[in-house]
């Protein structure tokens, strides 16, 4: 294959000086590329104008097409700028041999063309697992992950060789391999130091028959030696050791053994015993990190299926999260310091009330069970509240669905088998 050297950068946030900065330094350091690929978050909704500004002065002051996606802060429309090119409008786009395609706000996959193969996937989220930690725990998906599993199953159909993105600026200015695509998660360009200085980090991306190769820099970095692995780096002044020593601990995924990637989904009113969906699952599991994030990734499939199943009449399906149990549904609304972990093994319907303590009959048997409220509009809103449980959890306590069904809820049970 031919070679394409990539200019990558996100998570700009609408910071035009930093990016004047940024230009500045890029032409002090003068680096060979090709392209500028941005990876989204490039403006900022409260500075109006701004991503298509960044991305203009990206083109006009480093003389290369910019190739982008939009992410969650870019709001703008088209830029209709020369050499700046958003990556779902265009498609894939080919140089030589090495393919360059994107996703910004689009989830559906591109045709390619005839006979090629992708070599580079851009997206501003990064996959469900790799490189995306959050900045806030979701108990209720017990799950630290911020990437999303749509871009999962976008990495499994192009089977891209690098895949470039940002978003997770806790993991940004970090790669890592797994199953043969190396995740490079690039953001953030709007990195500062404590004194305000600039400290954006970028890569340079090298794509070739020799594979992959990520340099990274920093605006206003020095070489120097890292501390923790002994390599000469390019780092912050101030920094002892490069990001990937520095965030070692956390930074880990492993390769699944023995998880299945096709199940059948079966959904049935455990109350009945009626069937309500049975449908083949596909779970890309070489694109997942680990065997907790798996479980995490099958969960939320699940969960994504019954809620389409649910909403399919037109109501809408609300998830209530476990730290919001207790509020909802706690009889008592006055002075209580009783914790959920309490109630979830000795609730006491004197002061809980009966409908709590039949969810906590759930939860202590299933700790993914969750509570989905079916909403419907019109003269007036009704609500119907399901609980959705493993069949596991029914099989070790066959009197859960009348214990629900006394309390008011509709006990929805699930089963995946092997397909």
């Amino acid at each position: 294959m031919g070679r394409l050297r990539i200019l990558a950068l996100s998570d700009v946030h609408g910071k035009e000086d930093i990016v004047q900065s940024f230009l500045n330094w890029v032409k002090k350091d003068n680096v060979s590329y090709d392209i500028i690929v941005a990876a989204g978050d490039i403006g900022n909704p409260q500075r109006p104008g701004s991503m298509c500004r960044v991305l203009r002065a990206l083109a006009e002051g480093l003389g290369k097409n910019v190739y982008y996606v939009k992410g969650n802060w870019d709001v703008e429309g088209e830029c209709g700028y020369q050499r700046v090119y958003d990556l779902d409008q265009t498609g894939p786009v080919i140089f030589g041999d090495v393919l360059l395609v994107g996703h910004g706000r689009r989830a559906e996959p591109h045709d390619f063309p005839a006979g090629a193969r992708s070599s580079v996937l851009v997206t501003h989220y990064p996959p469900f697992s790799i490189l995306d930690k959050g900045k806030l725990i979701d108990s209720y998906k017990h799950s630290l992950h911020a990437g999303i599993p749509e871009i999962n199953y976008l990495v499994d159909k192009y089977k891209p060789l690098v895949h470039i993105f940002g978003h997770s600026h806790s993991f940004g200015g970090l790669e890592i391999e797994l199953n043969g695509v190396k995740y490079v998660n690039v953001a953030r360009l709007d990195r500062l130091a404590k004194n305000g200085e600039p400290m954006g980090n970028y890569a340079i991306i090298d794509v070739s028959s020799a594979g992959v190769r990520v340099e990274w820099r920093f605006i206003n970095g020095v070489w120097k030696k890292c501390a923790g692995c002994g390599r000469i780096v390019h780092i912050p002044e101030k920094w002892s050791m490069c990001r990937k020593c520095a965030n070692k601990a956390e930074v880990k995924v492993v390769k699944l053994q023995g998880a299945r990637s096709r199940y059948v989904l079966k959904l049935t009113d455990s109350s009945s015993g009626n069937l309500l969906l049975q449908k083949d699952l596909y779970i890309p599991v070489h694109t997942i990190g680990d065997k907790a994030a798996f479980e995490d990734f099958l969960d939320l499939m699940i969960l994504r299926n019954v809620k389409n199943l649910l909403q399919a009449d037109g109501a809408r399906v609300m998830e209530i999260p476990k730290d919001k149990v207790l509020e909802y549904y706690r009889a008592g609304r006055g002075g209580s310091l009783t914790p959920f972990s309490e109630y979830l093994f000795a609730c006491n319907p004197a002061e809980g009330g009966e409908r709590l303590c039949a969810l906590m009959k759930v939860f202590s048997s299933d700790k993914r069970a969750h509570v989905l409220w079916k909403v419907r509009e019109g003269s007036s809103m009704t609500v119907d509240e399901y609980i959705l449980f493993s069949e596991d959890a029914l099989l070790a306590n066959p009197e859960l669905p009348q214990i629900l069904l006394r309390a008011g809820f509709t006990p929805l049970t699930y089963s995946l088998g092997a397909l």
